[in-house]
């Protein structure tokens, strides 16, 4: 759930104070970060460090290029707040055939590469920002996870593995 904290905090819009509960992740992102974030149908959806110059095309090949069957035109770049995202959907096969000008890049920009086209944008901009909500807290709470895990003992099996355990004869020291 976005929420506008300069309308809640400057304006008192009390309709911005959401109330949390149990298990809940709140996400603020960096003032200063500048990344620019890259997923879907690419090998390695990820934040791509910005830099000045950095375009479309850049990005998507800082992701790792597109996947086997990305549908390149109907690429959207999505910039602005999550409250009031403004998307732009570009035909990436014409920047790659050389038909059309590649596209300059802004900080903390959304690049959202589709596997199929979508008809109405109200639901592609709905998909994006749950998809890049959930990217982000997945990988925060990954982070948070292991920042603060416990020192490992033993070994992992990951469950459904065929790996099975038996007790040797003599502990092993």
């Amino acid at each position: 759930i976005p929420v506008d904290f300069q309308r809640l905090l400057k304006q008192g819009d009390l309709s911005q104070n959401v109330y949390l509960e149990a298990d809940d992740f709140v996400y603020m992102p960096a003032a200063t970060s500048r990344d620019v974030y890259v997923m879907g149908a690419v090998y390695q959806p990820r934040a791509v460090a910005y830099s000045p110059g950095l375009t479309l095309a850049g990005a998507i090949a800082n992701a790792g290029g597109k996947i086997q069957y990305a549908y390149l035109s109907h690429v959207a770049i999505v910039r602005g707040s999550l409250a009031d995202p403004k998307i732009a959907i570009v035909d990436f096969n014409e920047i790659l055939k050389g038909e059309a000008t590649d596209i300059p890049l802004d900080p903390r920009d959304i690049v959202y590469v589709p596997l199929k086209p979508y008809r109405i944008l109200s639901r592609y901009a709905d998909l994006i920002m749950t998809t890049f909500v959930s990217s982000v807290a997945i990988n925060e709470g990954a982070r948070a996870a292991v920042k603060n895990a416990p020192p490992t003992t033993g070994i992992l099996i990951p469950f459904g593995s065929t790996i099975s355990v038996t007790p040797s004869a003599t502990p092993v020291r």
